[in-house]
């Protein structure tokens, strides 16, 4: 069975509603029997920052068909966490990049982008 996190709602009950009907996320995670509406879960817009959970190996980051986003910075109000891969994905240790603040990534891209 395919399973979901949402990065926007990480806590608590969270319905999300899809082309399929409501998904209801338990602390940013949904696990769904149906294929239709794992497809229709695929299809969310960005902004929930839905993943998909590969069987026996983790988050892979978004979930198939969705267009991929490759190197463009996450949005102001995502996770410290997407900043950080943002970070390494644009070169920095990622150690470093667990030490700083999100306000600090942010700080970061924005000097890259003067450059």
């Amino acid at each position: 069975m395919p399973a979901f996190r949402c990065g926007r709602f990480p806590d608590g009950e969270v319905p999300i509603n899809t082309s399929r009907g409501l998904v209801v996320f338990v602390d940013g995670r949904a696990v769904v029997d149906d294929p239709e509406q794992a497809q229709a879960l695929r299809e969310v817009p960005p902004v929930f920052e839905i993943t998909e959970d590969v069987v026996g190996g983790g988050n892979h980051g978004p979930a198939p068909d969705r267009p991929a986003e490759t190197g463009r910075r996450p949005a102001q109000s995502a996770p410290k966490a997407a900043w950080a891969e943002w970070a390494v994905s644009h070169g920095m240790d990622p150690d470093q990049a667990g030490d700083l603040t999100k306000a600090q990534l942010i700080a970061l891209a924005d000097d890259l982008d003067k450059e």
